[in-house]
């Protein structure tokens, strides 16, 4: 049985443009008012995470920065530090075309930025020198320490509400949610997921941005 419900949030429960999607809200509403869980991993900074929590009534924790930082019952709790990805930041930034992402003024435990795809190559192969971990949300690139992922969130929740790998359903859309897609959870995704995510999922919705969750809820009966 489902109890909780872990939720990228970019591409996962809004559109292209970031906005959010009303019927992925409405779900959510009524997942939670039949005692269902929810929580939010992201690779967005924990200021953000705390409005969604906010305004969007989840229930249980949330993940900034890609399962780096969480916010529960009014705590702020860092598992890794900034520094070194700042540091890489610093130094990739004098040899490609690699641009700091303005939210790095509220980021804790990692960076984000922009680059020419062209420079990929070379600024994947830096970061392993750095061992430092890259990864592309579809809409910002982040640069992490090892280890720091969505599928160490996911590690957290479980013992945290003493949890079984079968009793979470995980959704997601791109490739920094590979992690938690790698775990023996349930795991599905919208028609706009990469084909990474779509090849590791137990149900791909013909739906998607937002739109894939009602579908997604009512194929583990969940609504």
């Amino acid at each position: 049985m489902i109890k909780f419900i872990v939720l990228d949030v970019d591409g996962t429960i809004t559109d292209q443009n970031r906005i959010l999607n009303p019927e992925a809200i409405s779900c959510i509403r009524k997942g939670v008012e039949k005692g269902i869980h929810f929580s939010l991993v992201s690779g967005n900074v924990i200021p953000v995470m705390y409005g969604l929590k906010t305004f969007l009534g989840i229930n249980g924790p949330v993940f900034g920065e890609n399962g780096g930082i969480m916010y529960y019952n009014d705590k702020i709790e860092k598992f890794f530090d900034k520094t070194r990805p700042f540091s890489f930041l610093e130094y990739i930034s004098k040899k490609s075309s690699v641009k700091p992402y303005f939210t790095n003024q509220w980021r804790e435990t990692s960076a984000a930025f922009s680059m020419n795809s062209e420079d990929e190559n070379i600024v994947r192969k830096e970061a392993e020198k750095w061992r430092l971990e890259i990864v592309d949300s579809k809409f910002t690139w982040h640069i992490m320490n090892q280890k720091q992922n969505k599928g160490y969130a996911l590690g957290i929740l479980m013992k945290m509400f003493n949890l079984q790998w079968d009793e979470i359903l995980v959704i997601g859309d791109s490739d920094n949610d590979d992690a938690m897609f790698k775990l023996p959870v349930k795991k599905a995704s919208p028609f706009n997921a990469t084909d990474s995510i779509k090849s590791m999922s137990d149900y791909v919705s013909d739906k998607s941005y937002g739109y894939e969750i009602r579908d997604v809820m009512n194929k583990f009966n969940l609504l």
